[in-house]
C-alpha cells in the first residue's frame, strides 16, 4: 500500500469516527432516535392533501388572490378593464324584478315577459342536493328530476343567439345537464367550476365524506355550472354581443351551511361581463338572488314586483319602438337590448389569435 493509500485511509476513518452519531466518536452521547411526528404536530408545508387528511382543511383554503378585490393586482390592464365593464353593466342595468311562480306550474313562454331573454341562468333543486344533506334539508324540500328540468320550455324564451348557465352539481347533474341542452336548443360551450372552500373547519359542519353519493371515489368539494349557446356568435364579428376571455371558468368561495343551495354571487358578474345582453332571467331564484338587472323567478319569492309594460320600457328605440327579437335576426350594434361597448374596453378587452395559414381556422 501507498503512503498516499494508507493517508486516505486514516483520513476516512477519522473523519467517520468524528462525525455525528458515530458510536465510537469520542465525548459525545449516542442521540436518540427522533419520533415521527403526530398528525397535529405535522407541519403542513406544501403537502396541501395531507393537511386536509389530517385537519380536514381543505387545499383551497390556501389559494391566493381568490378574491375578485386581489386577484388582478398584478394585472392592472385587466383590471381597469373588470373596473370598466363593471360599471357600464351598471349604468345600463334595469331594476330588480321577482316574478312569485311555481314552475311546475307556470308556462315559460314570451307572451309571460313580453320578451325573450339573451342570458337565462338555472338553478334546479336536483334530488343531488337533498341526498347530500338529508338532516340539514327543510322538510318537504322541493327536488326535480332531470327530466322534469328538461322538460321546462326554455326555448320559449330563449332568444337567438341566446346563453344559458345551468348549475348542475356534481353528479348525474353532470350528463343529465347535456340532455337538456339538446332539447332546449343549445350546444354546450363552456363549463364554471366551483371550488368551495371551508375556511371555518372546526367551527360548523361542512359537507364531508360522509355526504358523498353511495358510488364516489373522491370526496366532492365543487359544483359545475355549464354553459349553452344557441344560435351562431363568431368572437371577430359579434364582440358587441358578446366579449371572451375577460374572467376565468373557477369560482372559488365559502361551502354555504348545510342543506342550503345559494350559489357564489359572482357567477353574476361573469356573466353580465361575458354577455352584453340586457335581458336576464333566472329561474328557481329565491329572494337572496334578486339581482339588479335580472328577472327572477321561484316559488318562494316573497313577492311579485314584474310588470310586463314597465319591463319592456326598458327596450325601446330612439323612436319609441320596443326592441322586437324576430326583426333582423341577430341585434346589431348600438341596439337597445345590448349593453353598449367603449373605445377604452375595446383597447384593454383580450383578443383571440388570428387565423394560421396552414394551420386551420383559429378562433376570431
Amino acid at each position: 500500500m501507498t503512503v498516499l493509500h494508507r493517508l486516505a485511509q486514516q483520513t476516512s476513518c477519522a473523519v467517520c469516527c468524528m462525525s455525528p452519531g458515530f458510536p465510537d466518536a469520542p465525548g459525545q452521547d449516542i442521540p436518540a432516535v427522533p419520533e415521527r411526528p403526530s398528525k397535529r404536530q405535522y407541519n403542513r408545508g406544501n403537502d396541501y392533501c395531507q393537511h386536509f387528511v389530517d385537519t380536514g382543511a381543505r387545499p383551497q383554503n390556501f389559494l391566493r388572490d381568490s378574491l375578485i378585490e386581489d386577484r388582478y393586482q398584478d394585472y392592472p390592464q385587466l383590471k381597469r378593464l373588470i373596473q370598466l365593464k363593471d360599471q357600464q353593466v351598471a349604468n345600463y342595468r334595469t331594476p330588480m324584478y321577482g316574478l312569485r311562480a311555481d314552475l311546475r306550474k307556470l308556462k315559460l313562454s314570451k307572451e309571460l315577459f313580453g320578451t325573450k331573454f339573451d342570458v337565462i341562468l338555472i338553478d334546479p333543486p336536483w334530488e343531488e342536493y337533498i341526498r347530500r344533506a338529508p338532516h340539514f334539508v327543510e322538510p318537504g324540500a322541493e327536488s326535480w328530476t332531470w327530466e322534469e328540468i328538461r322538460n321546462l320550455n326554455i326555448e320559449d324564451v330563449a332568444d337567438t343567439p341566446s346563453f344559458v348557465f345551468l348549475w348542475c352539481g356534481s353528479a348525474e347533474g353532470l350528463d343529465a345537464a347535456r340532455h337538456c341542452f339538446q332539447k332546449w336548443g343549445f350546444k354546450r360551450i363552456e363549463d364554471i367550476c366551483w371550488i368551495k372552500s371551508n375556511k371555518d373547519v372546526g367551527k360548523r359542519k361542512y359537507l364531508s365524506a360522509v355526504n358523498q353519493e353511495p358510488g364516489s371515489m373522491l370526496v366532492h368539494t365543487k359544483e359545475h355550472c355549464l354553459i349553452g349557446m344557441r344560435g351562431t356568435l363568431k368572437r371577430s364579428l359579434d364582440a358587441h354581443i358578446f366579449h371572451c376571455n375577460v374572467d376565468t371558468d373557477v369560482i372559488v368561495s365559502e361551502e354555504p351551511p348545510l342543506g342550503s343551495t345559494e350559489k357564489p354571487k359572482e357567477l353574476y358578474e361573469i356573466i353580465e361581463r361575458f354577455c352584453n345582453g340586457r335581458r336576464r332571467l333566472e329561474l328557481f331564484g329565491e329572494d337572496h338572488n334578486l339581482w339588479e338587472g335580472w328577472v327572477t323567478v321561484g316559488k318562494s319569492i316573497s313577492q311579485t314586483t314584474f310588470k310586463k309594460q314597465a319591463y319592456l320600457n326598458h327596450f325601446r328605440t330612439g323612436d319609441g319602438v320596443i326592441y322586437d327579437e324576430h326583426r333582423g335576426g341577430k341585434p346589431p350594434p348600438g341596439s337597445v337590448v345590448l349593453v353598449p361597448s367603449s373605445d377604452e374596453i375595446e383597447q384593454l378587452r383580450p383578443r383571440s389569435p388570428p387565423p394560421s395559414r396552414g394551420r386551420g381556422r383559429g378562433r376570431g
